[in-house]
């Protein structure tokens, strides 16, 4: 979400709006959109909602896409609505249908111009996630975009860690072991614990954000910090992360051990 926004919002000739999907959302909170963000204009060619500014496109960022939940007969009701103001009627004497709705109040079509969709979800595997219909899907490109591997999480953890601990001389050098202990810890319990497992068992880099952050707001009130100290405190960190969600006792005392051996 944050790569795509980052893209998005670097065009010059693009206003972003971000809409954040739910299970309930409905086709509502698009025509909400719609009329914060757009105007109707009659044109020869009827009626067109375009962006207010002139010459800029509106993207619609639709992040965790695949949320709705399906109704008593199986549709996604706003994905429906979705595919309707992608999809190009290509009927010759239709041509004029394309791309937009039916308004009710005065019976007219409305055709959508320079508005632009793009969506973000988790896989369908995850919890709460449903999974969307090909008849939707055959409209747009999915490009699956993976979480980190170990070098990169090294990478960009290590950068938040030095930045955390540059105000702390005493530990300042623990920076990179530091980092590597979190991605150790993490990848393993990544690959341990899974869903097969239990249902919550999901991992992603936003455990090592927390981790950061923990030990962040921790360190912060402090006057210093010993190494001794900074090791208690990311094992801590460790146990309330990794350890609490788990269910039985026998996998806490796994991750007790995995802890102890990785601070070794």
């Amino acid at each position: 979400t944050m790569t795509l926004l980052a893209a998005l919002r670097s065009q010059q000739d693009m206003d972003v709006v971000n809409v954040n999907f739910s299970s309930s959302t409905t086709p509502e909170l698009l025509m909400k959109t719609f009329d914060h963000y757009c105007e109707y204009r009659r044109t020869p060619n009827g009626i067109v909602l375009a962006p207010v500014q002139l010459s800029r496109w509106l993207v619609i960022f639709c992040d965790e896409i695949n949320l709705p939940a399906p109704d008593k007969y199986g549709t996604q009701r706003v994905i429906s609505f979705l595919r309707q103001l992608v999809e190009l009627n290509l009927v010759p004497w239709a041509i004029s249908l394309q791309n937009g709705f039916y308004r009710g109040s005065d019976h007219s079509w409305v055709t959508l111009e320079r508005i632009q969709f793009v969506g973000a979800c988790n896989p369908p595997t995850d919890p709460g996630r449903h999974p969307m219909t090909l008849r939707f899907l055959r409209h747009v490109p999915v490009v699956y975009v993976d979480y980190p591997g170990q070098t990169s999480l090294i990478q960009i953890y290590g950068t938040f860690n030095r930045a955390m601990l540059k105000t702390v001389p005493a530990v300042r050098g623990l920076a990179d072991p530091l980092t590597n202990a979190m991605v150790d810890v993490y990848l393993a319990s990544q690959e341990h614990f899974t869903q097969d497992d239990q249902p919550h068992y999901v991992y992603s880099p936003r455990e090592l954000t927390r981790w950061v952050r923990g030990i962040s707001e921790a360190i912060a009130p402090l006057d210093g910090i010993t190494a001794e100290q900074l090791v208690r405190l990311w094992a801590h960190e460790a146990l309330r992360l990794f350890q609490d969600r788990l269910v039985t006792e026998e996998e806490r005392n796994w991750t007790d051990e995995l802890v102890d051996s990785t601070a070794e």
